[in-house]
């Protein structure tokens, strides 16, 4: 049985950062990268394809969704 996780998922996108849990984007556990990117669009009404570029890092304590970072 699937439950609901209240994981804590951190998102910046446009100059923003936002804080929501898994259980407000309506996320069961394990979700893949492809249902955050698709519930978060969803929360904020974003074009489906508007996080494509964004990646998803995972630690213990969260889930990051950030614009990919480029070194140069």
């Amino acid at each position: 049985m699937t439950q609901i996780m209240n994981q804590m998922i951190h998102v910046r996108f446009d100059g923003r950062s936002e804080e929501l849990t898994a259980t407000m984007l309506h996320l069961a556990n394990p979700a893949t990268d492809s249902q955050i990117r698709q519930a978060i669009v969803s929360h904020f009404d974003l074009p489906i394809n508007y996080l494509d570029d964004h990646v998803i890092v995972r630690t213990s304590n969260a889930i990051i969704v950030r614009p990919e970072a480029i070194y140069g």
